[in-house]
């Protein structure tokens, strides 16, 4: 199984994800599928208790109105979950799996409408036949939903970033920080920032200017997600301002290092006099 998926990001920075394979995938499914079976045996519940004591009028009119519900529940729940909580339903939370568009970012409402209504030929015959089969013969384990929707599932963890291609030098380049309070600074750990991710926060903190709103707001969660989820940050993370904080404490810590490490003779004078 080819375990590694990289993707290149129109800017240049190439991230290398974990695919989630067959089982881990087919684990996520089933224990959203139990929860989505427990739905609708609660709304089953509910009908049959409405026809039987409201009489036939008004119980079959509220049954009819609690089965649309459910309905809707059960086809709606993997759309808005995996638009609204960064591509995971409660399966994927619990097995550390995401879903994400193929070029690195995360997915919209549109794309998650998409990979979902074609689940519903993924589940043919039974239980994601066509589904399992795409992925079979798929070297990024898509199903036909994914194909449809542009999106790949991966793990959370062990994500690599880097820069890469022929603008993946900063050089020269400024970065521009206005001066504010620091407010991530109680759970930021610099030790838990490699050197790769470092180098892919500089980069892309000195190039943001030049992309646009929205390209800069999903990059930037993009490349801090997995940065943050490893530190514990919870809560409304402002992914521009982390990054920026991230890199600002990283510098100092970085500059602080080289200092104590200057060279002092026997005499105590420096070694540059």
């Amino acid at each position: 199984m080819n375990e590694q998926v990289s993707v290149e990001t129109p800017e240049q920075i190439d991230i290398n994800f974990q695919q989630a394979g067959i089982g881990s995938r087919f684990y996520a499914a089933l224990i959203d599928t139990v929860l989505l079976t427990l739905i609708s045996l609660v709304g089953y519940y509910v009908n049959r208790r409405f026809i039987s004591e409201l009489g036939d009028v008004v119980g079959n009119w509220l049954g009819a109105l609690g089965g649309i519900i459910v309905f809707a529940i059960f086809w709606g729940y993997y759309m808005v979950f995996e638009a609204t909580t960064n591509g995971q339903t409660f399966g994927k939370l619990a097995l550390g799996l995401r879903v994400i568009k193929d070029g690195g970012y995360p997915i919209g409402f549109a794309d998650a409408a998409i990979r979902n209504l074609v689940r519903i030929v993924d589940f043919l015959p039974f239980f994601y036949g066509v589904g399992l089969l795409c992925m079979m013969l798929n070297r990024n384990w898509q199903r036909l939903g994914d194909l449809a929707a542009g999106t790949l599932v991966i793990k959370t963890t062990r994500t690599e970033l880097k820069p890469t291609g022929t603008r993946s030098h900063v050089g020269n380049q400024s970065i521009s920080i206005p001066p504010r309070e620091l407010i991530y600074t109680a759970w930021i750990q610099l030790a838990l920032v490699t050197e790769t991710e470092f180098g892919v926060i500089r980069e892309y903190l000195a190039r943001r200017a030049t992309l646009s709103g929205y390209r800069r707001s999903e990059l930037a969660r993009t490349i801090a997600s997995p940065i943050v989820e490893k530190m514990g940050g919870t809560g409304s993370i402002g992914y521009n301002r982390f990054l920026e904080e991230v890199y600002m404490l990283k510098t100092a810590e970085t500059t602080e290092g080289n200092t104590e490490k200057t060279d002092v003779r026997p005499d105590g004078s420096g070694a540059n006099e």
